[in-house]
């Protein structure tokens, strides 16, 4: 017998599977990911998977054990042992079927209460939409709605696999029958199969269950219980009775509360906020009722104000206020109703073309009133369809509006400026060109001749013209983040929460961007060759330069990586581009846009050579890892399972499942919390390796012992190769050249 004290680990998933344990006293956890399931006194250590080469599961000691050890080594072995051991036949499938019993009671039992929160949240769903239409408001729209409305389980249990085991454990309790060791093991092997399965899915239960409760209350307070908040606000606001509202805030807590699907303290901090708001309203709405009326008075002409400002031809602006008219008695902006989707799709166009002209007013003029701010810097136009007091917020805000040009941070009107002052270059359009790509396509077409391209790469007003009309429409229905239903004038249904919160400021972008290089310290480094021929030095210089990043006139839910460099230019920012007003998690978005930075950088950089994996680069490993999974003996059978489900996911794209896993990456495995299989583990670590601050969280971890080995090489062999650097120049009695000195700087972080 061997003794295993408290959480002493007794196997780890992934390992080969030959041998066994039995219990003879005291109690093993088996885990798997966040599943846990507690194995007692004549259970087997190791039965989920016998026959299936490699463990599962993570068993550990809960407290001292006291277990029997059976090594078996080989199919053949476990046969031959079970041959001489009746017993040990009726023991293992008597451990298994009651293990795997206790499993799907517990399967069907979380897939009940799953799907009874999915219809608690449909209902409340379909709740907020009628009390929204009793009040004669404007519904709102969380991102995920679509997503919830859609959502079903990919992979279902089999109808009779619950029946089946429980009475094969029936059979096996009443009868005791003597099975042969051929049909034991055949059933250890179907058995394990399910198991496998089951533990699959429920891990999908889990995973649908997070997210449901993510709906209801989150960190980003897009969920239900904020939108039932605003609803309650604006209510008491105009007056009306809220006591139904107040009903269903009251039911979200609970629910949360008794599924114990969130912390306590983060309900109570929640529930105290919205106390807080309650009584902030009435008090700010006291103070400056007065400074109020004079800006709604303001507001209530913005139109005519813009339209007097932007001069477009009168045929445009009457068409426009007329669509407007129109739009603002639509009660469902958001239809996919033909007519109503004719309405957005002419409002759009009319909605550009104003823009153009009010860009190239305030251009030339540079005096800006504050309304047409709103409308250049948000999409503002009408303070109906905006909501008075989103539109009295945002005149607040509107006024002291910029971005941080130092840092790269430009609003929609700042950026058009710099294109026009000749400070940036215009960006790519939908087809990957280039402004001065873009000019060859009209010489090609015999649209224009070498004069006229000539005289067009120097005129700055047809180069402000070419942003307006092909990046700006294309990434600001981007960056909206829904496709259908999309029109470019700020309305109340997508300001989720109120203007001052969702606001993207110079200071919430620069304080992400450093939180995401203290992670990934390498993010933004740009190669360079350097090359001094005096000297006798030809080596590869790193500079970090970090993205622009630009902010576009509306309340959307996307961020989007529009271009890694600038033409051809390598010393030249990426330009990131996100909503001024962000209604999701502006980090998230971030970190997406950092990894599609690295993924198409890498590409820019290796060529056509960027899927090769003979060349060492990030996209060649990554497709390597990704197209070849199914082969690779470092991937356990539950990896390559979890893998194959989130291709699947990610549409078999290979840079969406990067993607994915970076963030993973960036979110938790830089604190210590392993999600990610140990083969993309090393690839990331090696290609985006983490800060000081982040290495010094996982150095105690042994799942980052060889990571970090094979990082500390890399680093030292870079520091060598610089020290010999450095000689040559000293010898040369030469300064070492600042890229050095910066590179130096760079590896050591």
């Amino acid at each position: 017998m061997q003794t295993f004290e408290q959480d002493q680990m007794i196997y780890r998933m992934g390992t080969p599977c030959n041998s066994f344990y039995i219990i003879a006293d005291g109690m093993v956890d088996a885990t798997m990911g966040d599943l846990h399931y507690p194995l007692k006194k004549g259970d087997v250590v190791g039965i989920f998977s016998l026959t299936s080469g490699e463990h599962i599961c993570t068993y550990t000691a809960s407290c001292e054990a006291t277990l029997i050890p059976y090594p078996f080594n080989t199919p053949e072995g476990l046969i031959a042992m079970m041959n001489k051991q009746e017993d040990l036949r009726k023991l293992l499938v008597g451990s298994l079927n009651r293990n795997i019993c206790s499993i799907l009671a517990s399967y069907n039992e979380n897939h009940k209460a799953c799907m009874d929160l999915h219809k608690y949240i449909l209902n409340i769903q379909d709740k907020y939409h009628e009390l929204a239409g009793e009040l004669r408001m404007n519904p709102k729209s969380l991102p995920f709605v679509d997503e919830l409305m859609e959502f079903k389980f990919e992979e279902e249990l089999p109808f009779w696999m619950t029946e089946f085991y429980a009475n094969v454990r029936k059979i096996v309790h009443e009868s005791s029958p003597n099975m042969s060791s051929n049909l034991v093991y055949g059933y250890l092997d179907r058995s394990g199969k399910d198991i496998s399965t089951i533990l699959s899915l429920e891990a999908q239960i889990r995973a649908a269950t997070e997210n449901f409760s993510s709906y209801l209350l989150n960190e980003d307070y897009l969920d239900f219980y904020d939108l039932y908040c605003d609803l309650y606000l604006r209510a008491s606001a105009n007056g009306d009775d809220t006591t139904a509202i107040s009903e269903v805030i009251d039911s979200i807590v609970d629910t949360l509360t008794k599924l114990g699907l969130a912390d306590k303290q983060f309900i109570e901090e929640r529930t105290g906020a919205f106390k807080e708001r309650v009584a902030a309203r009435a008090t700010t709405k006291k103070k400056e009722s007065s400074d109020d009326a004079q800006i709604e008075a303001e507001l209530s002409h913005a139109l005519i104000t813009i339209l007097d400002y932007a001069q477009p031809e009168e045929t445009t602006a009457t068409e426009f206020k007329k669509c407007i008219e129109q739009f603002k008695a639509v009660s469902d902006r958001s239809s996919t109703d033909k007519s109503v989707d004719t309405l957005r799709r002419t409002i759009t166009k009319l909605f550009y073309e104003i823009y153009s002209y009010a860009v190239h007013t305030a251009i030339a003029l540079r005096d800006v009133p504050t309304v047409v701010k709103m409308f250049l810097n948000f999409g503002f136009v009408d303070a109906t369809l905006c909501g008075m007091d989103n539109a009295v917020a945002l005149y607040r805000i509107a006024e002291e509006f910029h971005g941080h040009k130092e840092q790269g941070i430009y609003t929609a009107l700042e950026w058009f400026q710099a294109v026009y002052d000749g400070e940036k270059q215009p960006g790519r359009n939908e087809f990957d060109q280039d402004y001065s790509q873009y000019l060859r396509s009209l010489i090609k077409e015999g649209r224009i001749n070498r004069d006229t391209e000539a005289k067009m790469l120097q005129d700055q007003g047809e180069k402000l013209d070419y942003e307006l009309k092909n990046m700006f429409p294309t990434v600001n229905k981007i960056t909206f983040g829904r496709i259908f239903g999309y029109c470019p004038i700020l309305l109340d249904d997508n300001i989720i929460r109120t203007p001052n919160d969702i606001l993207v400021t110079p200071a919430k972008i620069i304080d992400t961007l450093d939180k995401i290089c203290s992670i990934d310290y390498s993010a933004f480094y740009h190669e360079m060759i350097f090359e001094d021929t005096k000297v006798g030095v030809k080596d590869t210089v790193l500079m970090d330069i970090r993205p622009d990043v630009i902010l576009m006139p509306n309340a959307g839910s996307r961020g989007v990586m529009w271009q890694e460099i600038e033409g051809m230019n390598r010393k030249t920012p990426a330009r990131f581009v996100v909503s001024a007003l962000y209604v999701e998690n502006l980090e998230k978005a971030f970190i997406r846009m950092t990894g599609e930075f690295r993924w198409e950088m890498c590409k820019r950089e290796q060529g056509a050579r960027w899927n090769d994996v003979s060349s060492h680069s990030l996209t060649s490993e990554y497709c390597d890892y990704a197209q070849f999974f199914a082969k690779n003996k470092d991937l356990s059978y539950d990896a390559k399972e979890k893998l194959k489900e989130n291709l699947k996911k990610c549409k078999n794209s290979f840079k969406e499942l990067f993607l994915y896993e970076y963030s993973i990456y960036m979110t938790y495995e830089c604190m210590g919390s392993c999600r990610l299989n140990k083969v993309v583990r090393g690839i990331l670590f090696n290609f985006c390796p983490m800060g000081k601050a982040h290495r010094d969280i996982v150095k105690n971890n042994t799942i980052f012992e060889n990571c970090l080995h094979k990082h500390n090489i890399t680093t030292g062999q870079t520091l060598h190769r610089l020290e010999g650097i450095t000689a040559k120049y000293r010898n040369a009695g030469k300064e070492i050249p600042e890229e050095f000195v910066t590179l130096k700087e760079l590896v050591e972080r």
